[in-house]
């Protein structure tokens, strides 16, 4: 997995990707399942994922400036927004996918989540203690 490959995905699909979340795929070579193997019920997206959960989230439709990029047992969906900058992980639950619900009052922000937090091998206590 290399940059390249990512700018020629983001073109294709015609998604920007958080810059964080990019360094998280490049850190654990687009295999976050064997990168974060004790995360029990939360997981979170490869690559070839990211269209799969997009469509089945309706996301182009009701929330086209976030993308999905990852899910809880319990019916919640993980997303950020679709800015090159953005370093804030979203939870909320999939019902809640529609722009104007993602806010505070209907899901959790975890700013600066993913900022070193695959350089310290994506410790699974810093996401499964805050959901």
């Amino acid at each position: 997995m290399d940059r390249k490959i990512i700018e020629d995905f983001e073109k294709e699909h015609h998604y920007i990707l958080p810059e964080s979340y990019i360094k998280f795929l490049l850190t654990c070579d687009n295999t976050p399942q064997n990168y974060c193997k004790d995360y029990g019920d939360i997981s979170l997206c490869s690559l070839e994922e990211l269209p799969e959960m997009r469509e089945l989230h309706e996301m182009d439709k009701y929330c086209p400036e976030y993308i999905a990029i990852g899910f809880g047992g319990g019916g919640e969906v993980l997303v950020m927004k679709q800015e090159r900058d953005s370093n804030t992980l979203i939870v909320t639950e999939g019902g809640n996918l529609i722009s104007k619900f993602i806010t505070p009052q209907y899901c959790k922000f975890f700013n600066d989540f993913f900022i070193d937090w695959a350089a310290r091998k994506c410790p699974a206590s810093e996401i499964v203690k805050k959901l």
